[in-house]
């Protein structure tokens, strides 16, 4: 059965407003903005799920007219460990991979949108798929040495010339 915080963090609208909050706080006017394919209706009740529950909290709140606008946050990492997904069947596991790809899909196609002409090159902007042979011990080293030259990206913020990449990585037995 999927656990809780499972359904919780891979509901596509809630995982949209999760990567949108990973490296800075927003005002639900942002969100919206950076969210266009959410509507603004869910948007705010998926916002009140994801503080209900203690993923997102409010950084602070900033004078508005008619009261204050709150800029909100991650209050805790949204990560889900084996501990999170141990009891899924693989009907749950199918179910959230495919919520995940259906946000890496409209995460594209957004980017597409964003610009009638992109230059992949000069933007970063590509997909592969490398087909390898490892065993158990190979791919620990290999996620540890990926994870150690991340780390120092992920901790950046913006500024300095620098543009949000997204990178994901999906790796499965063939």
């Amino acid at each position: 059965m999927s656990t809780d915080k499972t359904a919780l963090i891979l509901h596509p609208a809630r995982f949209q407003i999760i990567q949108a909050l990973s490296h800075e706080a927003l005002t639900t006017q942002e969100l919206d903005t950076a969210l266009p394919s959410i509507p603004k209706p869910s948007l705010y009740r998926h916002l009140k799920t994801l503080l209900e529950a203690g993923i997102v909290e409010i950084a602070e709140t900033l004078p508005a007219r008619g009261g204050g606008e709150r800029r909100y946050r991650l209050a805790q990492s949204p990560h889900l460990g084996p501990e999170d997904v141990a009891g899924l069947n693989n009907a749950e596991h199918f179910r959230h991979f495919t919520t995940y790809v259906a946000t890496l899909l409209q995460g594209f196609a957004d980017y597409l949108a964003s610009a009638t002409d992109h230059d992949f090159l000069a933007e970063h902007t590509g997909y592969t798929e490398v087909i390898l042979y490892a065993n158990v011990e190979e791919l620990d080293a290999f996620g540890q040495a990926l994870n150690q030259a991340l780390l120092p990206l992920a901790q950046n913020g913006p500024g300095e010339g620098r543009h949000r990449h997204k990178l994901a990585v999906i790796t499965h037995p063939q």
